[in-house]
């Protein structure tokens, strides 16, 4: 049987963020479930900074620098989503910060899995470190890192 490659899982993540932002969109979630989508887009972002685009930087490296941007043009909107989940704030009056995160997120992943996660499962090895991965406290992706000094 075939090992599954590091592909499945972050596409599988792309899909349930999705469906997380989406459901706020639409009022068929709740802040909780939110909140869930947002520390899984975090931790998502996380896993493709310290672990995949290390291991594919030799073959698609402007590629990584363009993710890496556009992850950084998403974390303040995750950020400020998150703070009005734990502030108990409405949904509705989250709907243009999730709108654009949203926008964000239909031009970025596509992207990603054509170029990037068509190529992580030629990695041997990549799979197993993804799913080992854990996300340091404090964490910010390496925009937002760079930007604050």
């Amino acid at each position: 049987m075939a090992t599954p490659g590091a592909s499945a899982p972050l596409q599988q993540q792309h899909q349930d963020i999705d469906f997380g932002v989406q459901g706020a969109m639409d009022g068929s979630s709740d802040q909780v479930e939110l909140a869930r989508s947002l520390e899984l887009l975090r931790t998502h972002l996380y896993l493709e900074e310290a672990v995949l685009f290390p291991a594919l930087e030799g073959s698609v490296g402007l590629s990584i620098m363009v993710m890496e941007r556009e992850h950084g043009l998403m974390w303040p909107l995750m950020e400020s989503l998150a703070q009005a989940c734990r502030d108990g704030a409405s949904l509705e009056s989250m709907q243009d910060e999730l709108d654009e995160l949203f926008q964000l997120l239909q031009v970025h992943n596509p992207k990603e899995e054509q170029i990037l996660y068509s190529v992580a499962d030629e990695h041997a090895g990549l799979a197993e470190a993804l799913a080992a991965a854990q996300v340091p406290e404090g964490w910010a992706c390496k925009a937002v890192a760079r930007a604050r000094g």
